[in-house]
């Protein structure tokens, strides 16, 4: 595998009972025990007032250190909710998408538990190369967009090659695969394109305009909307980046409130082989660092050397973190 894919998508989350409900419940990831997260890293790391506190879990697909889920509950008063009823595509880190088997089932089960979707499933043809896919979101935990993918189509197409794919990682005993791909809405594509190519070693899979009604109908966007989407990845079926650039319609900027102690996707992160390396990468391409390196600790993984970054692309959170997959 070359390059770093999504190695963990970090949420501030309002509880933790309520993230295990959804991410080990519902999707079927597997849990750590709870860590309580404190002490001057802690503190350094996130930009935290001194002697703060958090509890976090991390949901992950067996041993698999690609498209995990880190939530972490801090114990702070005032804390926004960065979305909000009502929200759709915002600037910034807003989505998480999962891989399904049979969509239409999937989604008459979590309507049946109270889940609210932005439409019902639709199917579209990307291209007669690339396939069909399906596809449906719904508001998460806490607000966060859900996005979940069936991958249709022949063996031949590329979307029924990445399905092959995917059927050999396996999915979860509800049927669900690790974050498959994440949405990050940014301001400036190029350069948040340099960042995830000449820092992680990302390459683009995708790169067009989505104007499909039918896209623009499950995305609740407005009609005649144009889109660049541009898609990158390690070579892995999992830890996809979706760049999205709204192109003639308007986004809200929900960036500065993506931040500790708020309740949301605060921050994507990725292992990096050489924390040094990667950060002077970092210097090159304009990503201003927000912390420096310290060691913090990783549910179910234990201590590690990590810093945080801001995208030069949107100011979105970024953390690297010195490890392997």
């Amino acid at each position: 595998m070359i390059g770093s894919p999504l190695s963990l998508a970090v949420l501030g989350v309002s509880s933790l009972e309520s993230a295990h409900k959804f991410y080990a419940g519902v999707v079927g990831l597997s849990a750590s025990y709870p860590v309580t997260l404190s002490g001057s890293n802690f503190d350094t790391h996130w930009q935290l007032g001194p002697g703060s506190t958090a509890e976090a879990v991390m949901f992950s697909s067996g041993v698999s250190r690609v498209g995990r889920v880190l939530a972490i509950a801090f114990d702070a008063e005032n804390r926004i909710t960065i979305s909000q009823p009502g929200d759709r595509t915002y600037r910034g880190l807003w989505n998480l998408n999962f891989y399904v088997d049979d969509i239409l089932a999937t989604t008459r089960s979590l309507k049946a538990d109270g889940y609210k979707f932005w439409s019902e499933p639709v199917g579209y043809e990307v291209s007669a190369e690339a396939g069909q896919p399906v596809e449906v979101l719904f508001d998460g935990p806490d607000g966060l967009a859900i996005n979940l993918v069936e991958l249709t189509g022949g063996d031949e197409t590329a979307i029924g090659k990445l399905r092959l794919e995917v059927d050999a990682e396996g999915k979860t005993e509800t049927g669900y695969t690790a974050v498959s791909t994440t949405s990050h809405s940014v301001i400036d594509r190029e350069k948040a394109l340099q960042f995830y190519q000449q820092v992680l070693g990302l390459h683009v899979i995708i790169d067009d305009v989505l104007d499909k009604p039918e896209t623009n109908h499950f995305l609740d966007r407005p009609d005649g909307a144009k889109t660049r989407a541009t898609f990158v990845s390690a070579d892995h079926p999992f830890g996809k980046i979706a760049l999205s650039c709204p192109l003639n319609y308007k986004a809200p900027n929900k960036g500065d409130s993506q931040v500790a102690p708020n309740i949301g996707y605060l921050a994507q992160g990725f292992l990096v082989p050489d924390l040094s390396a990667a950060l002077e990468a970092c210097d090159a391409v304009g990503a201003d660092r927000y912390s420096e390196p310290v060691e913090i600790m990783m549910p179910g993984v234990g201590s590690q050397l990590a810093a945080m970054v801001r995208n030069p692309g949107s100011g979105a959170l970024m953390e690297l973190i010195e490890g392997t997959h």
